[in-house]
């Protein structure tokens, strides 16, 4: 808890000590494949530099576990991170890809937080608050100087989750520049 604590003053006091270099801020949204099903994913960047950012996620997904019994259940989740820029096309700026990672808070919610299934069976997994770590990778386009278009690929690891430690998301977005 105090490391988790440690790290979200660090990404608030980056962002408060850097207001005068703010290159731009920008909101993105996503939606894609999530494991076992289907994932949307909100985004705001403040761009330090036209090289970094630092990243205020919001994640949902919809999914089923299919195995012996078809499990539904969604997470929710809030990621702070931070992203540098590790390529870019050189004459034209056009196409960029960002290489991030951070934290990751949030919820499960097990077969709809009931713990018993259709065929009376017990589930020993339950809806609980999650926390973890993620990776991730952004491929950019830019279509103008408002927009820009996103491959999105995220690898969570959810440290006390009943569905999986590692959580893969795959989406394609758009990004708008505020200013």
């Amino acid at each position: 808890m105090r490391n988790s604590i440690s790290i979200l003053a660090l990404f608030i006091s980056s962002l408060l000590f850097s207001q005068g270099n703010n290159y731009a801020s920008s909101i993105g949204f996503s939606g894609g494949y999530a494991e076992d099903g289907y994932g949307i994913k909100g985004t705001f960047n403040y761009h330090l530099n036209r090289n970094r950012y630092a990243q205020l996620s919001i994640f949902a997904a919809i999914a089923e576990d299919k195995g012996s019994f078809d499990i539904p259940y969604n997470i929710f989740t809030v990621q702070p991170g931070y992203f540098l820029k590790v390529w870019e096309q050189k004459n034209f700026k056009r196409y960029a890809i960002h290489f991030g990672g951070g934290g990751v808070f949030g919820y499960e919610i097990i077969n709809n937080g009931n713990s018993t299934l259709s065929n009376g069976a017990i589930l020993d997994a339950k809806s609980q608050f999650i926390y973890g770590v993620f990776l991730g990778l952004e491929g950019e386009v830019t279509l103008n100087n408002d927009f820009s278009l996103l491959v999105k690929a995220n690898e969570y690891f959810h440290i006390n989750s009943d569905v999986g430690q590692f959580y893969p998301y795959a989406g394609l977005g758009i990004r708008y520049f505020l200013f």
